[in-house]
């Protein structure tokens, strides 16, 4: 007995798919990219701010051998200028202060070729200068001896400076070290934090060293 065409090709359920069906799969193929987008969003938010705490420890660290070094911690005391412009120059005093260009102060060494040796430990920062109202990443080799002072700081994650100062302009005690994070706004550090509503909650860490 020969195979019916006319009744195999009358049936469109009989082979592919019907529109629906396309439409299904669709469906689930864009629910599994949203996912998988989100998932991996997610995952790079998690690394950028395990990226900014690591730096800060890090800061954190030479902060407290510099101290035990010098008996105090690099001043900030002495640079002026606007809410702009005052995080690079703070930022430039820490990693020069820290990197053992210049005193706790901020005066060169007398004799640069017998400047202690870096408190930073770590070369994972990423450090940067600025060229006009640009941010510009920079190489660094920790162990070259050039006698010139760099005017770098170390930028977070977001591309922006950490925040230094010390002593903190707020009248609080300790130094201020914190990353802006990623919406580059900071908490209002003129007064005592009371309430959640105060406090950026994106910055790193939310609550910074000060006690408050």
């Amino acid at each position: 007995m020969g195979t019916n065409l006319s009744s195999t090709f009358a049936n469109p359920k009989s082979f592919g798919f019907t529109l629906i069906e396309l439409l299904i799969v669709l469906a689930i193929i864009g629910v599994l990219i949203g996912i998988t987008f989100s998932g991996a969003n997610y995952l790079f938010k998690a690394q950028q701010e395990k990226k900014g705490l690591s730096d800060i420890e890090a800061l954190k660290l030479a902060l407290e051998e510099f101290k035990s070094e010098h008996g105090d911690y690099p001043r900030t005391d002495d640079l002026s200028g606007d809410m702009q412009t005052l995080p690079f120059l703070t930022g430039q005093r820490l990693f020069q202060a820290l990197s053992s260009y210049v005193d706790e102060s901020g005066d060169p060494y007398a004799n640069p070729l017998k400047r202690p040796k870096s408190f930073l430990k770590s070369e994972a920062l990423t450090l940067a200068e600025q060229e006009g109202n640009q941010i510009q990443e920079v190489t660094m080799d920790f162990t070259n001896s050039n006698t010139s002072i760099p005017e770098y700081f170390a930028i977070d994650p977001w591309d922006s400076p950490y925040v230094y100062d010390y002593p903190r302009r707020d009248g609080n005690l300790g130094y201020l070290l914190f990353s802006k994070g990623p919406d580059g706004e900071s908490s209002d550090f003129t007064k005592e934090l009371i309430s959640p509503e105060n406090i950026d909650m994106d910055n790193l860490p939310v609550k910074e060293p000060g006690n408050w």
